[in-house]
């Protein structure tokens, strides 16, 4: 009977599943090996022995830190919306623009949020094909093409792209934000970190730009689920419309802001990783069988013979990473995620092995 009672368009949704499983090297979720810098977790140590005030609710606009993340990006706090991850941020965008039937765009493959906020939000998605051919590439004029044809209300870029790691040239993205003018262009920043590129800029000139950022990746705070929207503060107030009260944990705001104060040691966290990302590129096409795509974020997606096969022997040596299985667009891929120079070369020594003793 509970099944009859669930929206036709949602009965065939599976809820995430993270491998929870016992494992000896976790590459598998794109999150940093690094904590938080030990200062931070110092502070945040005296923050919560002094007196949190965790009876009571919390900032429910997250002032302080949306004033700090202002004072890092030179915008207005009224520019900035923070969400419990940017997958909160995503659903609330479709919950304010998406009206039942209307159409959103987003890339494929893709982070499969932008799929299913628009479904549960009950409108209809529509995909856009990235370029296998070419390193999952985008084309501005495909995308407009899809906008002029479709009409939909909100547009998704992901660059860097996840799972597939390629960017799309800031001059591409905003040929996009100019010629879409009713649509919602969202661009979701949340590896540009590991790239150095924004288009953050351009809140100023385009009212229907939306950047979405997080502080799970190079900042390496997955763990307390923070992010945050950047746009115009007309579309600011417009998102805020269906942002819940009390979104953001008081703890996980002192610990984002804390981290903001320590962006030194952060950098010297994502130079690290960039060079390891690049040192184990070069290693993975020494392989035979792997194809590997050009990445600007901490993972590397990579095309792997007999991927199903190698999958369970990692998994067996207790090493996770990301595959794809049979989805059409990511045939026998796996995406990697970047951890420390021991972890990656752990890695490296086993693909060696598998790859060459099949």
């Amino acid at each position: 009977m509970i099944e009859e009672l669930i929206r036709t368009e949602i009965r065939s949704f599976i809820p995430y599943n993270a491998n929870q499983q016992p494992y000896k090297i976790k590459l598998d979720a794109n999150e940093s090996p690094f904590n938080l810098p030990s200062a931070a977790r110092k502070k945040l140590a005296e923050y919560v022995l002094e007196d949190p005030r965790l009876n009571m609710y919390p900032d429910t606009d997250s002032i302080q830190l949306r004033e700090a993340l202002g004072s890092y990006w030179n915008v207005d706090k009224e520019n900035i919306i923070v969400g419990t991850g940017s997958d909160q941020l995503i659903q609330i965008i479709a919950n304010v623009f998406v009206e039942k039937g209307d159409k959103v765009l987003y890339p494929a493959p893709s982070f499969g949020m932008y799929k299913d906020s628009c479904i549960v939000a009950g409108g209809k998605a529509v995909d856009y094909i990235l370029d296998q051919s070419n390193n999952f590439s985008y084309c501005a004029d495909k995308i407009i093409q899809a906008y002029e044809r479709e009409k939909p209300k909100i547009i998704y870029i992901c660059s860097p792209n996840n799972p597939t790691g390629n960017l799309m040239p800031q001059d591409e993205i905003i040929k996009v934000v100019k010629a879409c003018t009713k649509s919602i262009v969202v661009v979701d920043e949340a590896y540009a970190d590991f790239s150095d590129t924004t288009v953050t800029p351009y809140i100023k000139e385009y009212e229907n730009l939306l950047i979405l950022r997080t502080f799970s990746k190079a900042f390496g705070l997955a763990g307390i689920r923070c992010g945050y929207s950047i746009a115009s503060e007309k579309l600011t107030r417009a998102v805020n419309l269906a942002r819940p009260p009390y979104n953001i944990s008081s703890l996980s705001q002192y610990a984002a802001a804390l981290v903001l104060s320590n962006i030194d040691e952060i950098k010297t966290n994502i130079k690290y990783l960039v060079e390891e990302r690049e040192r184990v590129s070069l290693k993975l096409a020494e392989i035979d069988g792997i194809k590997v795509y050009a990445s600007a974020a901490n993972f590397i997606l990579v095309k792997i013979q007999n991927s199903k096969d190698v999958y369970t022997k990692l998994c067996e040596r207790g090493i996770f990473i990301r595959a794809f299985g049979s989805s059409p667009l990511l045939s026998d891929c796996m995406r990697i995620t970047i951890g420390t120079h021991e972890q990656n070369s752990v890695l490296l020594d086993e693909l060696c092995t598998i790859c060459y003793n099949k």
